[in-house]
């Protein structure tokens, strides 16, 4: 039947050796502790021309705050301030609004954390924790580069047709997700009867189809989800919100929908196509639906995206199966 694919179609997001991106350039200072004499910080920067910012810890290494050139300069500007704050504490040289956040997180959240500040204290750096002691700071500068070279690499990878990043992107992501011990659904959605589609009405409404499910899935998915097109008519969701189900039923019924619209009005009325099946044989063809292979993933049940890939593939046989839409949930314990 039309619309299933090959065995090797099944595991074709393990193709290729992922792109590995350049980690974030993490800067470390030594830090200040919590008691420090604010007159004893004033030197430090005084010593050093280029340092920018240093953190404030506690006992613990826990960050308690930032201290900045700018900072500096504000307390220490004017001709008594090194007599008036001798005896004071590194407290009062302190800034209000620091970034603390954790190694793991995320660069869009950190950079989204950082865009959202105050303008006067836009350029600080964050502070990052490793199980919640200080580890190193970022800068804007260093956010920058991973970003940009994040979407070129993107640029490079993604699908022609739909601009959705591609095999080497989505393996990448697979395997950073695994290697972090994070907790995702992975949604491998395949289209069914798409080859009597395209046959039938020509490739460029086929291509219309395509860029449909890629527009489908950018609506009904979050911002911190991962969309991937495979190649072809499979696509691939990394999906982090426990309601991953609610949004692919959501995806189902919009594709269900908005899909008929693209068949002629005679055919869509009728509810099928006439086509050829392998063997030249003359045969009705259901219209198109989506086959969805759900895989949730948690640490330590996939060791790569090859392990992950090769149980997608198998759900997803499943799914096909079923006429219509479907969704399959992997049911295997780990």
């Amino acid at each position: 039947m039309m619309g299933e694919s090959s065995a090797q179609e099944d595991s074709c997001f393990t193709g290729s050796d992922p792109i590995v991106l350049n980690p974030v350039e993490m800067q470390y200072e030594e830090p200040v502790h919590g008691g420090a004499m604010a007159t004893a910080v004033l030197e430090r920067f005084r010593n050093d021309e280029n340092l920018m910012a240093l953190p404030v810890v506690d006992d613990r290494l826990h960050p308690l705050g930032l201290v900045t050139r700018r900072k500096i300069l504000s307390v220490f500007g004017h001709k008594y301030s090194h007599e008036l704050y001798r005896r004071k504490q590194v407290d009062i040289l302190m800034e209000c609004q620091a970034i603390v956040l954790d190694h793991h997180t995320g660069i869009e959240l950190i950079s989204q954390a950082m865009t959202d500040r105050e303008m006067y204290c836009a350029f600080d750096p964050a502070i990052m924790t490793r199980e919640g002691a200080y580890c190193g700071m970022l800068s804007v500068i260093s956010i920058l580069r991973s970003i940009t070279g994040s979407r070129i690499e993107q640029a490079y990878d993604s699908n022609p047709l739909t601009r959705l990043p591609g095999n080497n992107s989505i393996n990448s992501q697979i395997d950073r997700r695994l290697q972090a011990g994070e907790r995702f659904v992975l949604a491998y959605i395949d289209l069914d009867y798409f080859k009597v589609f395209n046959d039938h009405y020509g490739y460029e409404r086929g291509d219309r189809v395509i860029q449909l499910v890629a527009t489908i899935l950018r609506e009904t998915t979050a911002n911190s989800d991962f969309i991937g097109h495979i190649g072809g008519d499979d696509f691939v969701l990394l999906l982090e919100s426990a309601d991953w189900r609610d949004k692919l039923e959501l995806l189902l019924d919009h594709f269900q929908r908005r899909s008929l619209m693209l068949y002629d009005a005679a055919d869509r009325q009728r509810g099928y196509l006439v086509g050829e099946n392998r063997q030249g044989e003359q045969m009705h063809f259901n219209l198109m639906s989506l086959s969805v292979a759900a895989v949730p993933c948690g640490s330590g049940y996939f060791h790569s995206h090859v392990e992950l890939a090769e149980v997608a593939g198998e759900v997803k046989h499943k799914a096909k199966s079923i006429e219509g839409n479907s969704i399959v949930v992997n049911q295997r314990s780990y």
